[in-house]
């Protein structure tokens, strides 16, 4: 039973790799020939930048070669030196914003509009999205080291709060929650990209720290298996449908509030 558990819990990292590739090239492929529904989604929103992209294309295939049952050591070096430049792509992009520097790395890959919605700098991604990177790159690093899935969790988890706060914000049209005053926007694709690949990287070492528990064959990990996607599903949902009623005018706040706590609690 457990075995299988583990096996699922790996395939979806495996998966997750994946769909972090796919969207890193197409977005790429965007870049180089202008597609704006590959960059943005839709020209009223923020496009994912280049770097961004180029940054989830390593990270997806670091992830890939972690996820394999043999590790050779210079698929690993491959691994590592993936992770490394994921890691200081965000560093070095948290220091532009830090102290007002241009290390000449936003525009590096391709040229962006100074009238690009929601951007600061061109090209330049959100300090949010360089936060991610920092810390997946550096959860990647430390994937297999001696104690460092406890790292590994805590970065892994808060890189996905960060994606889930920000495409809540899309969803809820909520500027405040994906974009930090008049700095670059994370863009819609990109938050949901930082979900796949935190719970990839979670799911990459399923027997280790917290995510042993969730895959343990005990009463607690089969009702935290059953739970946890309704547990986040189900007050996103929610919280959707008060606020569209409000904003339609069914009712005011302090129903919707009722309501929602309400249902929740159901």
């Amino acid at each position: 039973m457990i075995y299988s558990v583990i096996s699922s819990f790996k395939t979806f990292s495996q998966v997750a790799s994946i769909i972090v590739i796919l969207v890193g090239c197409f977005v790429l492929v965007g870049w180089v020939f202008n597609i704006a529904i590959f960059k943005s989604i839709h020209t009223s929103l923020v496009t994912m930048k280049a770097n961004t992209a180029f940054a989830f294309l390593l990270s997806g295939v670091s992830l890939w070669m972690m996820c394999k049952q043999k590790l050779g050591h210079r698929e690993r070096r491959i691994a590592q030196t993936c992770t490394a430049i994921v890691a200081l792509i965000g560093l070095f992009t948290l220091t532009e914003y830090m102290f007002g520097w241009n290390l000449g790395i936003d525009q590096l890959l391709f040229k962006e509009s100074a009238t690009a919605v929601g951007t600061s700098h061109p090209g330049r991604m959100a300090p949010t999205t360089a936060l991610n990177f920092l810390m997946l790159g550096s959860a990647l690093l430390l994937l297999d080291t001696p104690h460092g899935f406890r790292a590994t969790q805590f970065f892994a988890f808060t890189g996905g709060l960060i994606g889930l706060l920000n495409f809540v914000g899309y969803a809820y049209s909520i500027k405040a929650l994906y974009g930090i005053a008049s700095y670059t926007q994370m863009a819609v694709h990109t938050a949901a990209v930082f979900i796949v690949l935190s719970i990839g990287i979670l799911f990459a070492r399923p027997n280790r720290g917290v995510m042993a528990i969730v895959t343990s064959s005990s009463v607690g990990g089969i009702i935290a298996r059953r739970l946890l996607p309704v547990a986040i599903g189900v007050p996103f949902v929610l919280g959707w449908l008060r606020l569209g009623g409000e904003q339609a005018g069914l009712y005011g706040t302090e129903f919707g509030v009722s309501l929602t706590v309400l249902l929740s609690i159901v």
